[in-house]
């Protein structure tokens, strides 16, 4: 061992929870800081916490070339534990992982105290169990980063082919899974299960996830791993994926396949600690926004409305997804999200309301069965079919009146922060009404901002204009003189609730009633880190949930 090479050390960990005690294998550079990273390495199946030993001299190389920031890396023996938490009970290893061993670490190595300074990195079994623990509880994690993960391409055990188990016999699946197999807890333990149902919550967390995997992967691990990629692009969740040409299961491609998933972890850690990445290049962005334009994927149209003509912001190709914004504002509001489902391959049409750019039309004595109907114009005015309509606050009385009104026009119905039964929280309500007054200086004005539409922390700044006092009044109005009755249900369209965690404007007991009035019909999210404004807030968890909820019509 050299001077300056990482020191090895061993805790043994007892637990009720697996059999004990649990040997763990530590590695620490020499002069490692305080508040360090941790790095919770984990193994493939039958190896042992011996593992890290191995790949010691990698650590050292990564360290001392800067690509890995000092960071304690830990490795318990898990033997072929899966890390998983059995279908009997008899032994926890997630539990134990989560709940146990992390704190422990913690207190004894001094690492991963901040926020953002715990990672998860494993191979073959090691990635299973590395795309479990950080797909659950992405918020406990920075960064994962699974090389050649265990996981099955489908998700349901009597769909599972036979390819794919070949390197587990029938006893380890029993002790793992029940005998007969437990459905429910092989697919609620399946990564792709987690990552559908977590989706909105990976990328709120901004974690980084890596997957990787040899096209030549003698125990055919390269198909639930590309199923799993697949399955991140089309909800929109942020990964890196690497196909690996020539690599297998083990053998020398494995060595350089560890230093470039290790790599992704430092470059996540130096994210997180503040380090600036390079931008694209002003010119580069303007050109292929000139050319979107250009080759008609983004486009502005004018539509026939009911009353007037209807300016509509049209980008991408595919179903119909129409946005309809908060009071008060524009379809620029939606700008990040419509470029997101237009990504993904939806033409996404977002109409200016009555009174903003092009769109005109009477704003006295409106209801809102006039708005809903400058909408379900839009869907008709395109000729792609029945649209998915997606409303922000104020908008979703508007797509839930555009369901009822025009049910032949609406494929299902997407509420972001949704009211219109429980009341504001009163502060809230009174700083919703001040962002419209224009005498207000720019502090105050931002102040009220940020009091209605956004949770702690968040930069209300975004939003310190893009409000049309003249345009809210006339929604406000046409809210008060149409009876709640008549579109809450929003007719009998399948509805995604998208409820911020934080709203103090459209509070959860709304979410809560429409859920449970609608029963089968409705599907709840929750964001966390979010307010009324949403959108600003949690652009990219916004779109997994809308990516997720179509994805999954689709495949109906």
């Amino acid at each position: 061992m050299t001077d300056d090479a990482g020191v090895l050390a061993t805790l043994q960990v007892t637990t009720d929870l697996v059999p004990s005690p649990v040997e763990v294998r530590t590695l620490t550079p020499r002069g490692l800081g305080a508040d360090a990273p941790l790095l919770l390495l984990l193994h493939g199946g039958g190896d042992s916490a011996s593992f890290l030993d191995g790949l010691a001299p990698l650590f050292d190389r990564l360290w001392g070339s800067g690509e890995l920031p000092g960071l304690v890396v830990a490795t318990p023996s898990a033997g072929r534990s899966f890390y998983l938490d059995r279908a009997d009970g008899s032994q926890r290893w997630e539990t134990f992982l989560f709940d146990e061993l992390l704190p422990q670490l913690v207190a004894t190595t001094g690492a991963g105290r901040g926020g953002d300074a715990v990672a998860v990195c494993g191979v073959s079994m090691g990635g299973l169990g590395a795309l479990r623990l950080a797909f659950a509880r992405p918020d406990r994690f920075v960064a994962v980063a699974a090389l050649e993960p265990a996981i099955e391409e489908a998700t349901r055990w009597p769909e599972v082919a036979r390819r794919d188990v070949v390197y587990r016999d029938a006893e380890l699946l029993a002790s793992l899974y029940g005998d007969p197999i437990d459905e429910e807890h092989f697919h609620a333990n399946h990564p792709r299960a987690l990552a559908e149902r977590h989706g909105p919550l990976i990328a709120a967390a901004g974690l980084d996830v890596y997957l990787e995997v040899g096209d030549e992967d003698l125990l055919h691990l390269q198909y639930g791993t590309e199923a799993l990629h697949r399955q991140l692009v089309d909800h929109g969740i942020d990964h890196e994926y690497r196909l690996v040409r020539r690599g297998n299961h083990v053998g020398p491609s494995l060595g350089p396949r560890f230093a470039d998933a290790l790599g992704f972890v430092g470059r996540s850690l130096a994210r997180r600690a503040g380090a600036v990445e390079p931008s694209v290049p002003d010119w580069f962005a303007a050109f292929v926004h000139d050319q979107e334009a250009v080759r008609g994927y983004r486009r502005r149209t004018v539509l026939d409305g009911p009353a007037g003509p209807i300016e509509v912001r049209l980008q991408g190709e595919g179903p119909v997804v129409v946005l309809v914004p908060s009071l008060g504002r524009g379809a620029a509001d939606f700008g990040p999200l419509s470029a997101r489902l237009a990504r993904a391959g939806y033409l996404v049409a977002a109409p200016e309301p009555r009174g903003l750019g092009a769109s005109a039309g009477p704003l006295d004595g409106l209801r809102l069965g006039d708005l809903a109907d400058d909408v379900a114009a839009v869907v008709a005015g395109l000729d792609a079919g029945a649209a998915t309509v997606v409303g922000h606050a104020f908008g979703n009385r508007v797509a839930r009146m555009v369901a009822t009104r025009r049910p032949d026009l609406v494929e299902s119905v997407v509420l972001l922060a949704c009211g219109g039964r429980v009341p504001p929280e009163p502060d809230a309500g009174e700083a919703l009404f001040r962002v419209f007054d224009g005498s207000l200086p720019p502090d105050e004005h931002l102040e009220a901002v940020r009091t209605a539409f956004f949770a702690p922390g968040n930069d209300a700044a975004v939003w310190a204009d893009g409000w049309h006092a003249d345009v809210a009044a006339a929604q406000s109005a046409a809210t008060g003189s149409t009876p709640v009755d008549e579109w809450w249900a929003a007719g009998g369209a399948d509805v995604l609730v998208v409820q911020p965690a934080e709203d103090r404007i459209a509070v959860a007991a709304n979410a809560d009633q429409l859920v449970e009035a609608l029963g089968d019909r409705a599907t709840r999210v929750t964001i966390p880190r979010a307010g009324h404004a949403l959108l600003p807030e949690q652009p990219a968890a916004v779109a997994v949930a809308l990516l997720t909820w179509l994805d999954r019509r689709r495949r109906r």
